[in-house]
């Protein structure tokens, strides 16, 4: 009875053992998934918990917008893995432009990053109205103080190698005055609008019978839904509604002949990659153009920013291309 009692005994302790050893190496292995690399950077490994940890941000912020199920619905599993992507690569951007930073000597000594940091998270308690509101926001993102910081300190360090980039970018006179004559409907006392219909077919051959058919007394709206390969605006007898002068979202050759179009005008045939377009006018609203003195800063500062943004996109470009960059995509 007694040796059975010591073999029992034996026997709970040995299953104990590999119980905790059982524990130990499931705890082992989370851990050393989380130190596996989801990408390296000229040799610097980005792992899978820094990954995560980004992810589990965005996550819970589209979750906030779109509801708890959005990532785990089958038809936003392409846009998922597009989050992925972006975040990827977002941080491989941040280890080439730190790395730059410190190469460049721009980083700011190890004080004015943590006045520059407590100084950011006092504005973010601010907006946040207060310091519960700021922790609960953090909360919700799954953001540690820590980890927020370093983010905070990253995007500082950035900060700075762009304003080294940038500063000896310059505007002359004539960007200001090409972009003023090239954007001329941007800049008028009032926006510029036309009331459009059209009529759009494959062939030339066809545009002209439908010009024909006009020219002989048809009527506009029944030619449209007869002939028009527009599916939006057919059925409405081609009417494309208020179109502003400045909208960049239609074909420029079809801006281009509409605008020069008085009111009340039918076109001739006109050429897009779309095919051929009869255009009517129905109705216009024209205002005067601003002179160029007095959106001369304006339009500065927008060129001034966009050629900042250029610059410093012309040098990540030539960081990336130099760069060793080794995606695991299987482990995102």
């Amino acid at each position: 009875m007694k040796i059975a009692k010591k073999v029992m005994a034996l026997a709970l302790s040995a299953t104990l053992l590999l119980s905790l050893a059982s524990c130990e190496l499931i705890t082992k292995t989370e851990e050393g998934k989380m130190k596996e690399a989801v990408a390296k950077v000229n040799g610097h490994t980005i792992t899978r918990g820094e990954f995560l940890k980004r992810f589990e941000t965005e996550k819970a912020r589209m979750e906030n917008l779109y509801g708890k199920d959005f990532f785990e619905k089958k038809e936003n599993e392409a846009y998922v893995n597009q989050i992925k992507n972006n975040l990827i690569d977002n941080m491989i951007n941040e280890v080439l432009l730190v790395k730059r930073a410190e190469e460049l000597k721009v980083v700011p000594d190890e004080k004015t990053l943590q006045d520059e940091i407590n100084k950011k998270i006092e504005e973010g308690k601010k907006s946040l109205g207060g310091e519960d509101k700021f922790n609960e926001t953090l909360k919700n993102l799954k953001i540690t103080l820590e980890d927020y910081k370093g983010y905070l300190r990253s995007g500082i360090i950035i900060d700075k190698l762009y304003d080294h980039i940038a500063k000896d970018v310059k505007v002359t006179d004539d960007d200001i005055k090409k972009y003023y004559n090239e954007n001329i409907y941007d800049y008028t006392e009032k926006p510029n609008k036309m009331n459009v219909s059209h009529i759009l077919v494959k062939t030339e051959e066809e545009a002209k019978k439908v010009k024909a058919e006009l020219d002989a007394g048809a009527k506009f709206e029944d030619l449209a839904k007869k002939y028009s390969q527009d599916p939006g605006s057919k059925d409405k007898g081609g009417n494309l509604g208020d179109i502003y002068y400045n909208d960049k979202n239609y074909d420029k050759d079809f801006m281009t002949n509409a605008i020069a179009l008085p009111e009340g005008k039918i076109s001739a045939p006109v050429k897009t990659q779309f095919g051929y377009h009869i255009i009517k006018i129905n109705k216009k609203e024209e205002y005067k153009q601003l002179p160029l003195e007095k959106v001369k800063a304006e339009i500065e500062k927008k060129l001034l920013d966009d050629k900042k943004a250029q610059a410093f996109q012309d040098e990540l470009k030539k960081l990336k291309d130099k760069a060793k960059i080794k995606i695991y995509e299987e482990r995102l």
